[in-house]
């Protein structure tokens, strides 16, 4: 039986109490938990207690340094993964890092280029790929059943979902807001999909209209990105909000494809309203439900394949993100999360947000 892989993980907010812990702890044969960092100490050691972790630090580098850590996942806000990332790569450990990868096309390409000299994975958590209807998906475009690939949508829309805890909100520590937090997830399986053809240009616009005030809703929790609740939230000041709550974009691709994708936190839809799809020149496919829609002989069809159910557990596709790490790490498989598709996914947001900015479209040439 191979050795247990030591886990640490930087970062004591939802995420790292809901995904990624729950999501190690499930892997007990393979991993052992042996440290948590907060830059408060008292909200490590709640989440040491909450899950029977050994170790709490409100010091990162001495958490590196005591605990020597075979992987750490990184779960703290956007714009300081790529500090804690390089440290710890540097520190020897392998790293799975919350997506976005990092506020900027620059720091990720950083964080990369420290893995490559350290000789370590650096794993993006794009656990969007990871569920049974994104694997079928993959499968159907991959083998040609859509034919040339021509366009798509990607659309990740909630009617009242801010998340209320964090510092999601914040420009200076998340780098953005709808767009980064959930946008990314449904561009990323897109281009995946896609078979990863290079964003050339990207036109964009941001809107804040409905989050920077008091509107006095009662709102969910499950509905806002938390459907197992918080842990020591940070309290929620909606006057400190300086990040979009939706954005708009469109990108063109190397291959003359495009891509429209549409993010929101808050705004005036209907339940279900949006989803992503692709369109081909021998079919089309729609991701929720998932429906491929062709021809059969003379007629029009929709076929809802039979995918296998994946577990009613919260953040399950962190729990096979994690399983697939650890195959990654020993060897036993190549890595389903690449670091062009990152970088593609990456440079496409950061497009966006400079277009909306300036008002008009950018050209990555």
């Amino acid at each position: 039986m191979a050795k247990k892989l030591t886990v640490a993980i930087a970062g004591a907010g939802m995420i790292a109490n809901a995904g990624h812990i729950p999501a190690w702890l499930h892997l007990e044969d393979d991993v052992e938990l042996v440290g948590i960092y907060n830059h408060r100490l008292e909200k490590a050691r709640h989440t040491a207690d909450r899950h029977g972790i050994p170790h709490a630090y409100d010091d990162w580098n001495k958490l590196l340094c005591d605990l020597e850590p075979d992987v750490v996942s990184i779960c703290t806000p956007n714009t300081s993964h790529k500090a804690y990332t390089i440290s710890a790569l540097e520190a020897g450990a392998h790293v799975l890092c919350e997506k976005p990868i990092a506020a900027s096309y620059a720091s990720a390409l950083e964080m990369y280029d420290a893995a490559l000299k350290a000789d370590r994975v650096l794993f993006v958590g794009q656990t969007g790929r990871f569920y049974s209807s994104a694997v079928a998906a993959y499968e159907f475009a991959s083998s040609g059943q859509l034919g040339e690939i021509y366009y798509a949508e990607a659309s990740a829309l909630r009617r009242r979902g801010v998340p209320k805890w964090g510092r999601f909100h914040i420009q200076a520590d998340s780098g953005g807001g709808a767009l980064v937090d959930i946008g990314v997830h449904a561009l990323d399986l897109l281009l995946w999909l896609m078979g990863n053809p290079r964003v050339v240009s990207a036109t964009g616009a941001t809107y804040r209209k409905l989050a920077d005030q008091d509107e006095q809703l009662v709102t969910s929790l499950v509905d806002s990105g938390a459907p197992v609740g918080l842990f020591d939230p940070r309290p929620y000041d909606y006057h400190e909000f300086d990040v979009e709550d939706m954005a708009v974009g469109f990108l063109r691709l190397e291959n003359g494809a495009t891509i429209s994708i549409k993010a929101s936190w808050a705004a005036n839809v209907p339940p279900g309203m949006g989803g992503s799809m692709i369109l081909g020149t021998q079919g089309g496919l729609r991701l929720r439900p998932l429906t491929l829609v062709r021809n059969m002989g003379g007629y029009q069809v929709d076929v809802t394949p039979q995918v296998p159910a994946d577990p009613d557990v919260p953040f399950y596709g962190h729990w096979l993100e994690t399983e697939h790490l650890v195959q990654v790490i020993r060897g036993q498989a190549e890595s389903i999360v690449r670091r062009a598709e990152v970088l593609n996914v990456i440079r496409a947001l950061e497009g966006l947000y400079l277009s909306a900015r300036e008002g008009r479209e950018v050209r990555f040439d």
